[in-house]
């Protein structure tokens, strides 16, 4: 495990990456039913806290992994049983999504032992490997040394709020200073003690295929929603159309994220990747939600619990802040700030606004019933209306955005270039 080497040109995830990354399909599935089996209870606020929780304890979990595969992923026989014992971790994580969200709607904390204990099995392994990276690494002693300390130390607070009986108020205070720290540590780290040896476009490659995983969660609501509407009145013109506005939601989704190209210009500029992976928590978060909106539409439809204005806010929310994060991990990406880039958003968010002002049009009239012209007819208008959001989003950006990007890319290289030069 002396570290691989983070210039190398073409690297490709592995097939024991790939199998991690499985465990996280059922983690997004898990996070955005529980959301959405709440917030069609009406608890809306908790359950949202919760989600919000889950998705930076899932994400946060592979992004740990990740930096350490990228580094030091030598696919040894130590190294494959210390990756099998943290999806171990992840599935034990998973079981303790449904009382996280549960306690929320309680009042209490999200945080459980079974998460506590989840991240325990995943991060025992794991600084295990940081401090055998750390002796058979010594031009990176010193920052592999700072991961394992750094996990230690994290973990023990998380631990400590799930174990210690705080007042909630307090306790959530805790848990977002925790994140915080979480996040702000890597960069001290490597600021501190030199960079590990990651790479670069490994890196943008298995944020990618996370990506592509969480979008499957589309996917899979969109089929949810469809079930319960051809259960409920048969096929028919409205069961296609939210069906093609929920394939056209997960098609477009993938190609927005991938309109950036991430891989490229971190591969050139890898000191961007920090500020960059940190723009992918709300996408994941984003994606996932989408999902969770169509499964509320299809929870609504079968039980005919909540208006077609809060089916609205639920998937027109989501697919807006994906819209701006892709707009924002953009401008973070490439270090500019395009402002011929913002009428494209806003007439992406366009159709977004518009189905929410659908919603609330349709939902004063109490709760949805689809056996009611009016009310079909509204929840369809939603569902292609937010899918038209991210049809607008790809189209105005291989129409017009993506000369930006090239222009973008090549004064960067020219002026790189220059200074190299001079």
């Amino acid at each position: 495990m002396s570290g691989r080497d983070p210039r190398e040109r073409g690297r490709a995830s592995t097939p024991l990456e790939l199998l991690y990354d499985l465990t996280y399909v059922i983690a997004f599935a898990a996070a955005a039913e529980q959301v959405a089996h709440h917030v069609a209870d009406g608890h809306i606020g908790p359950s949202i806290g919760a989600y919000l929780f889950a998705i930076f304890s899932v994400s946060w979990a592979w992004m740990n992994f990740t930096w350490f595969a990228s580094a030091y992923g030598n696919d040894d026989a130590l190294f494959r049983v210390a990756t099998i014992v943290q999806m171990v971790g992840v599935v034990i994580l998973i079981f303790g999504l449904p009382p996280s969200f549960s306690a929320a709607v309680e009042g209490h904390s999200p945080n459980n032992a079974l998460m506590v204990i989840g991240y325990i099995v995943m991060r025992v392994p794991l600084i295990a490997m940081w401090l055998r990276a750390a002796r058979q690494d010594p031009d990176h002693r010193r920052v592999a040394i700072g991961y394992a300390v750094m996990i230690v130390i994290a973990q023990t607070g998380w631990v400590l709020t799930a174990v210690v009986a705080l007042p909630l108020s307090v306790t959530i205070a805790a848990l977002i200073v925790l994140a915080i720290a979480e996040m702000a540590a890597p960069v001290v780290v490597e600021g501190k003690l030199g960079r590990a040896p990651w790479n670069a476009g490994h890196i943008a490659e298995r944020f990618s295929l996370l990506t592509i995983i969480t979008v499957g969660e589309v996917v899979a609501a969109t089929t949810a929603a469809v079930e319960a509407l051809v259960d409920e009145r048969g096929w028919s013109l409205a069961a296609v159309v939210i069906a093609s506005s929920g394939l056209v939601m997960a098609a477009t989704l993938w190609w927005a994220y991938f309109l950036i190209p991430s891989r490229t210009i971190l591969e050139k500029w890898p000191e961007r990747t920090f500020a960059w992976r940190y723009a992918h928590l709300p996408i994941f978060g984003g994606i996932a939600a989408i999902g969770a909106g169509l499964r509320v539409a299809a929870g609504a439809v079968r039980e005919e619990n909540l208006s077609v204005s809060q089916i609205a806010l639920a998937l027109a929310v989501p697919v807006g802040a994906v819209i701006l994060m892709v707009f924002v991990m953009w401008s973070v990406l490439m270090r500019s700030l395009d402002l011929s880039h913002v009428p494209l958003l806003l007439t992406a968010l366009a159709p977004v606004v518009a189905a929410v002002a659908v919603g609330l049009r349709a939902g004063s009239g109490g709760t949805i019933d689809v056996t009611r012209a009016p009310d079909l007819t509204a929840l369809v208008s939603v569902v292609a209306l937010v899918a038209l959001g991210l049809v607008v989003e790809v189209v105005g950006h291989e129409m017009v955005g993506y000369r930006h990007t090239v222009r973008v890319v090549e004064q960067a290289s020219a002026t790189g270039d220059a200074q190299r030069v001079g």
